[in-house]
């Protein structure tokens, strides 16, 4: 589980210690998600539930 997230996030270590911080099942709200990896592996890994908001138009595009 955590080897795919090392992968995806390895320019993001911050997100990484973010997510071990998160107990599973836990209710999300991601401020500045970006793509929305991290709450994407959250929601799938440890079950939790969640909300990304993102204000940058970029980000948003790239999210979609």
């Amino acid at each position: 589980m955590r080897a795919q997230l090392n992968r995806e996030l390895e320019k993001r270590p911050d997100l990484l210690v973010i997510f071990d911080l998160v107990p599973e099942g836990s209710k999300v709200l991601d401020l500045g998600c970006g793509e929305g990896v991290l709450l994407d592996h959250l929601q799938k890994q440890k079950k939790c539930s969640g909300c990304g908001i993102e204000f940058s138009q970029e980000k948003i595009i790239e999210c979609i």
